[in-house]
């Protein structure tokens, strides 16, 4: 990825704590990025579909009301316009049944949210320094990121 240029990001979760140190930690990272939030995954696709600057990777929170991330990811690579964007999902839950459904519905990482601001900020740091790597698909043990402090 070119550094001129900030990384876009559109993430859409509907907890404004989660929102807010998201936004904090991708202040810490040394990488120009432009953030865009949704606050459910209706807002979320409502934006993508409107002809709005597409972002290099979406974030979604698995369990949002009115439309969850599982929803919003098959719709999105259900799109002749937005399938090629790499997702990552990030879920409280590493339920075995919801990896297998975010893998097979095409995301690209399933991160279990992290505990800790610092946590927050080195997955974030991660995936974003490597974003171009996020396009490959990954068996199941190498899509899921959990924390450390389980």
């Amino acid at each position: 990825m070119v550094q001129n240029k900030p990384i876009h990001i559109f993430l859409a979760d509907d907890d404004d704590d989660d929102t807010f140190l998201f936004r904090e930690a991708l202040d810490q990272i040394p990488v120009k990025v432009e953030l865009d939030v949704a606050e459910n995954g209706m807002e979320l696709m409502h934006v993508l579909n409107s002809n709005a600057a597409m972002p290099d990777v979406i974030f979604l929170d698995m369990n949002m009301p009115v439309k969850n991330g599982l929803e919003c990811l098959y719709e999105i690579r259900n799109s002749e316009n937005l399938k090629q964007i790499p997702v990552v999902i990030l879920s409280t839950s590493i339920a075995q049944y919801l990896l297998e459904s975010a893998h097979k519905a095409g995301a690209n990482l399933y991160i279990q949210k992290p505990t800790s601001f610092s946590e927050l900020v080195a997955v974030l740091k991660n995936c974003l320094l490597k974003t171009g790597d996020l396009t490959h698909t990954l068996d199941l043990e190498q899509f899921l990121i959990k924390n450390d402090h389980n």
